[in-house]
């Protein structure tokens, strides 16, 4: 009995042709690896300072949970980015070589939250130059998400304590409470209280932004629907902080100031916000669509020549040495400062 020629080299063609596809997806992953973790040392100071932030603030405490969803997002669409192909985008370059221009004027300037922007725009850029377009389109959402590791929002707090005691105060003179203010500090007839950092809301806002998006991503398909999520995720909170404050100072006020003073005004404006939180995800499920269904691979595993996998650690190394050029530059600008004492 006689075999075909021609079809024993189409077999052995596809046996031979799954170990090189195999081998590729290994590179690309091995060289974006690489590429990140090559940036996190190289601007170790900088890394090191946003972790610090983290646990020293309860504000940006989420941001030791940034990372790990994001692979895990990215993860989610591993089958989708089988039918992807790895090809390195060289421009992507540019990007890199500009958020290193932005970290260099943020440690110049001693502006550290720069810095941390910069730091994670590289490492973004360097993954698009190292994988190409199409399959960092499908990585858009994992990308982005790790913006929310960044310390960021405390600019936002003087004018989120000024709408706050502005509607704590309409609020209680609307109840017939007379009111006294001056600036953030107001008196009623049982005591005077204080709109301070802590009420400012800037803890609820972010945490609920973060999670928003992560909610509206796994629940929604359409792209209306996650928008108008996120909004929400955004407003409600400002306004449930704001009500918060209200009820807060109206209790203290009815009970003599017994209630809602020390302690349990923490732990009554933590129950607030949580019933509300639950609410607004409580409804926003009820609007869930079915997800799209990810593009899988067409199963068929093509030979890519050796030489795009060079390309590919090609571009692992070139986006790390444009980063690292900033390094010396920073060097020989200015001298070195301490991350934290920028802050």
């Amino acid at each position: 009995m006689s075999a075909d020629p021609a079809s024993m080299d189409r077999h052995s063609f596809s046996v031979a042709a799954v170990p090189v596809h195999a081998a590729k997806r290994r590179t690309a992953v091995l060289a974006g690896g690489l590429a990140a973790l090559a940036l996190t040392l190289l601007f170790f100071d900088t890394a090191r300072s946003m972790v610090a932030v983290w646990s020293r603030s309860a504000t940006f405490n989420h941001g030791f949970l940034v990372v790990p969803i994001a692979l895990w997002l990215a993860w989610r669409r591993r089958d989708e980015l089988a039918g992807v192909p790895v090809r390195p985008f060289w421009p992507a370059l540019f990007l890199v070589a500009g958020a290193g221009f932005a970290w260099l004027l943020g440690r110049l300037a001693a502006a550290a939250v720069v810095e941390h922007f910069a730091l994670v725009l590289m490492i973004q850029a360097a993954l698009l130059t190292v994988y190409g377009v199409r399959f960092a389109r499908v990585l858009a959402l994992p990308l982005l998400f790790l913006f929310f590791a960044v310390p960021f929002g405390e600019a936002f707090v003087p004018k989120l304590i000024d709408w706050t005691a502005d509607f704590t105060v309409f609020a209680l003179k609307a109840s017939g409470i007379p009111v006294y203010r001056e600036g953030n500090y107001f008196m009623i007839p049982s005591g005077q209280w204080s709109v301070v950092e802590a009420c400012s809301g800037i803890r609820y806002l972010i945490a609920s932004l973060m999670v928003g998006v992560l909610f509206a991503h796994l629940m929604y398909a359409s792209r209306r629907r996650q928008i108008l999520f996120v909004v929400a995720s955004v407003l409600v909170p400002i306004v449930a902080n704001w009500l918060r404050a209200y009820f807060i100072v109206l209790i203290g006020h009815l009970s003599g100031n017994e209630l809602a003073v020390g302690v349990d005004h923490l732990i009554y404006g933590w129950v607030f916000f949580g019933i509300v939180m639950l609410l607004l995800f409580w409804a926003g499920a009820q609007f869930r669509d079915a997800p799209r269904s990810a593009p899988a691979g067409d199963g068929i595993d093509r030979p890519v020549p050796s030489t795009e996998r060079s390309a590919t650690l090609a571009a692992a190394a070139a986006a790390i040495v444009v980063a690292a050029f900033w390094i010396p530059v920073a060097a020989a600008l200015g001298p070195e400062q301490d991350t934290q004492a920028r802050r």
